[in-house]
């Protein structure tokens, strides 16, 4: 779990070493999108509470993260519960430590980022009388421990606030008057480049690449009677 962590912040700090003063972007085809920690956690803690089954039939319910900036990585803290209502149950506090990592526009065009965990942390078991032998919480790390990928595929993907547009569209104007232009359309590609995590703030990089101008129709004129 450790070594995951470390992992993540290595990879961090080594993409803050290649970006030289004056290089964070390449101003012709990328743009920048800055988030605060606060509207980050905001947006993360929007879909929460979220109750999430895994093996052994227990439930482990999140209900709020906090979010810091740490070696270039956003980190983010899940806090909730986990629990089992058959027997025998048992409800202990659980915490979900992990990163944001993924970011990618998707088929609708919008920026998401995935909720990655690679450290859970169990306390304070309550229900039977078994709920508290120290045995009973170690069995339960285990199991939450070897549902990871089940929980971070579960987990709800965060949405970026900010409107990506598919093309570039340019009205055309006339004829009426000396000069007339037919409208005119080109695709455009946007992708995550990269991601810096920086002084409270996350900065993220997209590429756009623009294709080929082509006119488009212009629509029906409605003739009025």
């Amino acid at each position: 779990m450790e070594r995951d962590q470390l992992r993540r912040e290595v990879m961090g700090l080594r993409t803050l070493e290649d970006v030289a003063p004056g290089k964070l972007i390449d101003r012709e085809h990328e743009v920048l999108v800055s988030l605060s920690d606060t509207l980050l956690r905001s947006l993360i803690n929007a879909a929460f509470p979220f109750d999430i089954n895994i093996r052994n039939r227990l439930t482990v319910r999140v209900s709020s993260a906090s979010v810091t900036f740490r070696s270039n990585v956003a980190r983010v803290d899940l806090v909730g519960l986990v629990s089992r209502a058959a027997f025998p149950r048992v409800t202990a506090k659980v915490k979900l430590r992990g990163a944001l990592d993924g970011f990618a526009v998707d088929s609708t065009h919008t920026l998401r980022a995935r909720m990655s965990i690679d450290q859970v942390a169990l306390d304070q078991a309550t229900g039977s009388p078994a709920a508290f032998d120290p045995l009973v919480i170690e069995v339960l790390q285990n199991i939450v421990e070897r549902s990871l990928p089940e929980l971070t595929s579960a987990l709800p993907s965060v949405t970026v606030p900010v409107r990506l547009a598919q093309d570039m569209s340019l009205p055309g104007f006339g004829p009426e008057g000396a000069l007339s232009i037919e409208p005119s359309a080109a695709p455009m590609k946007v992708q995550a480049s990269r991601v810096i995590a920086f002084q409270n703030r996350l900065w993220i990089i997209l590429r756009v690449d623009l294709g080929d101008f082509a006119t488009t129709p212009r629509p029906a004129r409605t003739l009025t009677p």
